[in-house]
């Protein structure tokens, strides 16, 4: 690991820890589960030799190692709602809880995972390559 990505991940993890500490707890008492911004979704950060790439709620921002100039911001795509027996009728539900989430980066692509959904992209240009959904955990059965 170079110099630049041990400052730069040093860094910011002191800021987010900095920005935690001063806020405090919000009212409920509790905070959201790590690498989850209420208000923005899921969070993360990473990078390859060349480029940062931050995850924050539904956007991917690409930055240059060398200088931390914002190179690029690409959205994730919108999911989409359910349809047939699964689709909910008016109100909306409320907002969604911190599914699984993360992204890695390397060998000219960036994987992110949002909640079900696992997305891979090509790098540099973070065009979308493929997308799946996650299996639905199954529910451990007990014997009685």
């Amino acid at each position: 690991m170079n110099i630049h990505k041990i400052l730069i991940n040093l860094a910011l993890g002191l800021i987010f820890t900095a920005t935690a500490a001063l806020a405090g707890p919000p009212p409920g008492g509790m905070f959201p589960p790590h690498g989850f911004h209420p208000m923005l979704g899921p969070a993360g950060i990473t990078a390859d030799k060349q480029n940062l790439y931050v995850l924050a709620g539904p956007k991917i921002m690409q930055y240059s190692l060398k200088d931390l100039k914002l190179l690029k911001t690409v959205d994730l795509p919108k999911p989409t709602p359910p349809q047939g027996k699964e689709a909910r009728p008016c109100p909306p539900p409320p907002p969604p809880m911190a599914g699984p989430q993360g992204l890695w980066a390397g060998d000219g692509s960036l994987y992110i995972l949002a909640g079900p959904m696992l997305y891979h992209y090509n790098t540099p240009d973070l065009t979308l390559k493929n997308q799946a959904e996650l299996p639905k955990p199954e529910l451990p059965k007990t014997g009685k």
